[in-house]
């Protein structure tokens, strides 16, 4: 079986990054939020927080994300409630704890679900399908997957259609009993990505494809894929 890492691409608060950034734009938002009154806004700049220091110190941002969590339950907002949730859960699995990261992604997703947000219900669809993947279980991963692909159809999320193709073919192309269906799900995926300019999803489906395809096809489709700026990584997505 093919190694395959996962990637993540930050989709609803852009604040992951790496380094110095990461450390200056914490720093920032503590300062920031020590003015805040105990509203939504501080509960969304919370999470900012907890993300932003995932790399760097997953205890503080755990922290951060459980203090999200408690003023979001004070003051009944389901949505802060469902963010930071995922947040708690994204903390627990950069210290490599799934178990809890799939608690606290379970809890999220059913928040989402009560308060019919259909974007956090693909969302966390997603996620919890990559976690079990990464686990081994492609079969629940697969059912995952599928559910969130359903969801962000629904809503036509063309982000989220093209992460969720991307994710089944790479459940499907660990068999090579079941690589004419991966090939299927990644060259739907790849439109979508170019026209989204996704260069990591272009660059996983596009690997992928070539291992599938016979030596000449895999030929062409590498020469067309060149013109891109891709990576060739065989990835798995995941929402930050």
């Amino acid at each position: 079986m093919n190694s395959i890492k996962l990637l993540f691409t930050a989709l609803f608060f852009l604040f992951y990054f790496q380094g110095n950034s990461q450390l200056n734009q914490a720093d920032s938002l503590r300062v920031a939020i020590k003015d805040l009154p105990e509203n939504e806004s501080k509960v969304n700049s919370l999470i900012s927080l907890s993300g932003s220091l995932l790399r760097t110190n997953t205890q503080l941002a755990l922290q951060y994300a459980t203090q999200a969590h408690g003023l979001a339950e004070k003051l009944e907002f389901k949505s802060g409630l469902g963010y930071s949730l995922k947040a708690i859960g994204m903390a627990y699995y950069f210290q490599g704890n799934y178990i809890e990261t799939l608690i606290y992604w379970q809890q999220s997703l059913e928040v989402f679900q009560e308060i019919d947000d259909k974007q956090g219900v693909a969302n966390m669809l997603n996620n919890l399908g990559a976690v079990n993947f990464n686990q081994g279980d492609d079969e629940k991963a697969l059912n995952y997957y599928l559910e969130s692909l359903k969801a962000s159809e629904e809503i036509r999320d063309t982000l989220r259609i093209a992460t969720a193709l991307v994710n089944i073919g790479a459940v499907y192309f660990n068999k090579i009993s079941s690589h004419d269906l991966a090939l299927e799900y990644y060259l739907k995926a790849l439109p979508l990505s170019e026209q989204l300019g996704d260069q990591d999803a272009i660059g996983t489906s596009a690997v992928n494809i070539g291992e599938i395809y016979p030596p000449v096809k895999t030929m062409i489709l590498l020469w067309f894929t060149s013109k891109k700026d891709w990576r060739r990584t065989k990835s798995l997505k995941m929402e930050m």
